[in-house]
């Protein structure tokens, strides 16, 4: 781009429309003739940065003679005949009698492009430092932070590494946001110049180290190196919040509220599943909010006809995230109406691995005779489905009307139909696969889900309170079955050897699964109309407290959970519950209190108000309860 010191053409002087008048001298051009012809402001170089950015530098120029001379034309035209200057149509008077009709327009662009270019969101330059001023607004968090001091919280290259590839290999497929080998080349881009990195993808790498040794033993031999250097404890959940906090100081130094592209999309994406599997799908709510308007702003809800293949399909990925992270969310505020998203009729990603995603478009494999194989993106897609049947049940439960027994046997049937596609695509001959242990890891996902979404579904029929007359056996059934099946999740995952890989769920949303599969599990079991508890379903309690006793000081999750259990354990445990007084039996007294607790809160529940002389007996004679 030429420099500011370029100098401008030379417009001409404008001869006297009459004589005996002195010469007037032209103004200089404030627009080239695209810019003036497209309605777009013009900084007066040559060429200048709006044709430079639409290409059309060998169109960009000051020349102004014509429009003289069309000036003069009118002129003397009104003042030799104003009635044939009335006659004339306003288009024939602004171009001169030698110019043909078909280049009245001089714009490079047809006008409907030129109007999308005039209507279009401005592009956001990256290119622009921190705290430069041509961006014209800053929002910065805190003091700024070199490059290099950045650089320098990052592990050793070898240990980098090692992070990065156990992400891929047990972390992203079941959170497929990345394309690998788009990640591949900026890596490779980063470790060759790492002074000229972009900030946001830094955040991005910071995030994928932050959630990776949150899922490795301190002892793993790939952070041997990493150990040498640090003088401190091998603590990883405060290594993993150090680079939390590094990406996050990396997307304030690149101003990501307002300066954003893909990577700053990325890196909040896995810095929310951070959240998410360690503390709570809660304390992610804003920090999505901000990943949502920033996927809207870079049109990730829809498809662009001017980008390559890769790009089109990351966008998908992060749209698609985003309504994965929204499911979670769902699952906590069932009132929270998610419909406006599913509105937004944006393509799913394409069902195709990374390696078959090119710039020009992706590559197609024969079908195998056996049947259709599992992709890499067919959790994802899997996932946006269910959110979509989540989305629907929502709305019927806070509707005003509720849920009837119709829909709910069509919601019902049409999770059913799709847990049917997973088995046949994950599973062999109805028994998990010893030889794709990420495609059983990623069944047990996808059936986390659904359970969770059958109690949604089926809890409003299940109750006994007087005067509704919702109940159903049938969906009692499936509660049980369903908290069942929360609670074997959580097993196998702890405790299956194929999946030992995958154990890093356990400390967050898993366990958050297996506390609602509990909850209401534990609600069935105490309808003493049905008879007392099962000795098996007491089991299944049992085991799990035993097991969250053993994780609670692995993450925040596991530790607000375990007290939860307890006291779900020591109800259960009280054989002769206490006659109520108000003609209320103990099952609705019970179904009523944990409809109106916050369980991600244990502190502020009143558990006070199960404090008897049988509970507190029978929990003291068997267990410590904590305060």
């Amino acid at each position: 781009m030429a420099s500011n010191n370029t100098q401008q053409p030379s417009p001409a002087i404008a001869h006297s429309p009459g004589p005996g008048t002195n010469p007037k001298r032209r103004r200089q051009p404030l627009s080239c003739e695209p810019c003036r012809h497209s309605k777009l402001r013009c900084d007066r170089r040559l060429p200048c940065e709006t044709c430079a950015k639409r290409g059309w530098q060998d169109k960009c120029s000051y020349d102004a003679a014509q429009r003289g001379s069309l000036r003069g034309i009118r002129r003397r035209k009104t003042r030799d005949s104003t009635a044939e200057a009335v006659a004339l149509p306003p288009v024939q008077q602004l171009v001169s009698p030698s110019e043909p009709a078909s280049h009245r327009s001089q714009s490079p662009e047809p006008i409907h492009h030129r109007w999308d270019n005039i209507l279009r969101r401005p592009p956001i330059n990256q290119n622009v430092s921190a705290t430069s001023t041509d961006v014209g607004f800053s929002l910065l968090f805190g003091p700024s932070v070199h490059i290099n001091d950045l650089l320098a919280r990052l592990p050793p290259d070898t240990v980098g590494e090692y992070l990065v590839s156990r992400y891929f290999a047990s972390i992203c497929p079941l959170f497929h946001v990345l394309h690998g080998p788009t990640f591949q080349k900026q890596y490779t881009a980063f470790l060759a110049n790492p002074q000229q990195t972009n900030l946001s993808w830094l955040a991005l790498l910071f995030a994928i180290c932050s959630l990776t040794v949150r899922t490795i033993p301190a002892t793993d031999p790939g952070l041997a190196e990493l150990w040498q250097n640090r003088p401190m404890p091998q603590n990883l959940s405060a290594l993993s919040q150090e680079y939390r906090n590094a990406a996050m100081m990396c997307l304030a130094q690149d101003q990501f509220l307002i300066r954003h592209n893909l990577n700053t999309l990325e890196a909040l994406l896995v810095i929310i599943q951070i959240i998410n599997e360690n503390v709570g799908a809660e304390y992610a709510w804003a920090l999505l909010g901000s990943a949502l308007n920033i996927a809207i702003a870079l049109r990730c809800h829809s498809d662009s006809p001017d980008i390559s293949c890769i790009e089109r399909e990351r966008r998908r990925r992060c749209w698609a995230g985003i309504l994965i992270v929204h499911s979670d969310q769902a699952l906590l505020y069932r009132d929270t109406d998610l419909s406006h998203l599913c509105n937004m009729k944006t393509p799913m990603p394409s069902d195709a691995n990374d390696s078959d995603i090119l710039e020009s478009g992706i590559l197609t494999r024969p079908r195998e005779a056996s049947g259709p194989e599992p992709t890499q993106m067919s959790l994802m897609r899997f996932q946006i489905r269910l959110f979509h049947l989540l989305t629907d049940i929502c709305n019927h439960i806070s509707s005003a009307d509720r849920l009837d027994e119709a829909s709910l046997i069509r919601l019902d049937a049409a999770v059913a139909e799709e847990q049917q596609k997973w088995d046949s695509l994950y599973l062999v001959d109805g028994a998990r696969s010893i030889l794709d242990t990420a495609g059983y890891a990623k069944w047990c996902m996808l059936q986390a889900f659904a359970h969770q979404i059958y109690l949604l579904l089926h809890r409003p029929f299940h109750t006994t309170r007087s005067g509704q007359g919702r109940f159903r056996a049938e969906s009692r059934d499936r509660c049980i079955k369903s908290g069942l099946a929360l609670l074997d999740i959580h097993r196998q995952l702890c405790e299956l050897p194929c999946l030992k890989c995958y154990r890093w769920t356990v400390k967050g949303t898993i366990t958050y699964n297996a506390l609602h599969g509990a909850v209401a599990l534990t609600s069935c079991l105490l309808d003493t109309a049905h008879g007392p508890p099962s000795t098996e379903h007491i089991a299944a309690i049992d085991a799990i407290v035993h097991r969250l006793e053993k994780l609670q000081g692995c993450s925040p999750a596991c530790a607000s959970v375990y007290p939860i259990l307890r006291h779900l354990q020591s109800r259960l445990a009280c054989q002769n519950p206490p006659p109520c007084t108000d003609q209320v039996t103990v099952e609705e007294r019970f179904d009523e209190w944990i409809s109106n607790m916050d369980w991600f809160r244990p502190d502020d529940i009143g558990w006070n108000f199960w404090e008897s002389e049988s509970v507190s007996h029978q929990a003291d004679n068997n267990l410590e309860v904590p305060t």
